[in-house]
């Protein structure tokens, strides 16, 4: 019998520099030093699309990933330029977030306020503000400027952050040092036109107790996802279509730490509340039409 995995990687803190990204929103929207203004709330219509099928992939429960052990599902064909996948920060190239993000890949990316998830910048010691898209547990969703033609793995760089700063308060995540990770629930779903018609096929990944820094500055983690099979004969093949001929994505959250008066609900009345900071999504070696 075949058995399907979704295997994910790593945490890596690199890159320090950052670019303005041109915006298009007024009054320097989403750059305040107010925390609670920086909220990106915007799901720019995929939330309306009227969905036929959704196929779920739930990592923690069904496919028993683990960091470390998924190492082994990474094949040399499918990293040619040699990117050492793992644990160690040392090992890591700063090169990979440059060569290997969409904007690169294609220049229709380029645009937009969410072009900054686009450029390369998985971590950012700047104005971290304006390096990275920081979400409620709503999250956000976005059409792609072209539909996914073929690709290899996906990834994405992310952080924690909260306001507890505001108030002089020593935080839960290791006084700002970030030496005490968080743990969040994601969903991403991905969204795939049915042809001559005006629905959707939606691919859910879901992906259960995730480790990630909080409040710890620059320090992001790099979650690298690959979509496999497990054959008769023990061989092992990379699976591509669930993915292929996306148009639109969305990315939402649960905060797992169970903290009094700490609300990853950027509504909710609360003394204090948590971010998801999205720094980067990436499609390495992929091509889009």
């Amino acid at each position: 019998m075949k058995k399907k995995y979704l295997t994910l990687l790593m945490f890596i803190p690199f890159l320090a520099g950052c670019t303005k990204t041109e915006e298009l929103y007024a009054d320097y929207a989403y750059k305040s030093s107010n925390f609670m203004e920086n909220y990106y709330t915007e799901h720019n219509g995929v939330d309306q699309l009227k969905v036929a099928s959704t196929n779920s992939f739930n990592l923690h429960e069904n496919y028993g990933y683990n960091s470390s052990n998924s190492l082994k599902y990474v094949r040399q064909e499918d990293n040619p330029e040699g990117y050492p996948w793992s644990e160690s920060v040392e090992n890591y190239s700063n090169e990979f977030g440059r060569h290997n993000n969409l904007t690169s890949i294609d220049s229709s990316f380029a645009y937009g306020y969410l072009s900054k998830l686009y450029d390369g910048r998985v971590r950012c010691e700047g104005k971290y503000e304006l390096s990275r898209v920081q979400l409620d547990r709503g999250g956000y969703a976005t059409f792609f400027p072209k539909k996914l033609n073929n690709y290899r793995l996906f990834a994405f760089s992310l952080r924690g952050a909260t306001d507890y700063y505001k108030d002089n308060l020593p935080t839960p995540f290791g006084n700002g040092t970030g030496k005490v990770p968080c743990k969040i629930d994601i969903n991403i779903k991905f969204y795939k036109h049915i042809l001559n018609s005006d629905q959707y096929d939606v691919v859910d990944l879901k992906l259960s107790d995730v480790e990630i820094p909080a409040d710890a500055g620059g320090s992001t983690n790099l979650v690298t996802v690959y979509l496999a099979e497990d054959n008769d004969d023990g061989t092992r093949t990379l699976l591509y279509s669930p993915i292929t001929e996306t148009v639109a994505m969305s990315f939402d959250f649960t905060l797992k730490n169970d903290i009094p008066g700490l609300s990853d609900d950027s509504k909710a009345e609360s003394d204090h509340h948590f971010a998801v900071m999205l720094y980067e999504v990436l499609f390495p070696r992929s091509t889009w039409r």
